[in-house]
């Protein structure tokens, strides 16, 4: 049975969970559905064979097709305790941050005739428009 109260993901309300688990989008049977009450969820295969709705922020950490699938990632849901699970949020955050450093430590290892320390000023330089203004001209330095 869906509850319409169910968090958008992150902690439970109340105790901490029992026992999350990763799971592949692979398991979700239907597209990204919504509650009454604005809530998204899809019906994923637990391993145990049971279908149960996963309540979560699917438009944020699902990467949705037009057809509202979820892509074939791995997906740490926890319990909450009423035969419904929730999205942990915290760990999709964290692993997108992970995976943006792990770009961003790809994109700096050093080239050709350049050391490491240069590429990373490259590329701070590129990202963060260090010492330039909108135009592209160099701010002026106030000594």
């Amino acid at each position: 049975m869906m509850n319409g109260g169910q968090p958008q993901g992150g902690q439970p309300q109340g105790d901490q969970p029992k026992e999350s688990i990763k799971i592949a989008g692979q398991y979700a049977v239907t597209p990204i559905q919504q509650t009454q009450d604005g809530n998204q969820f899809v019906e994923m295969e637990l391993p145990d064979g049971e279908v149960a709705p996963v309540f979560g922020d699917w438009e944020s950490y699902g990467n949705p097709d037009q057809e509202g699938r979820i892509e074939d990632l791995d997906y740490r849901i926890y319990p909450l305790g009423d035969g419904t699970y929730a999205l942990d949020a915290g760990e999709m955050e964290s692993e997108m941050l992970r995976e943006e450093n792990r770009e961003f430590a790809r994109d700096t290892q050093g080239g050709p005739g350049a050391s490491r320390m240069e590429d990373l000023l490259e590329k701070l330089t590129q990202s963060k428009g260090m010492g330039q203004m909108p135009g592209g001209g160099m701010r002026p330095v106030k000594r």
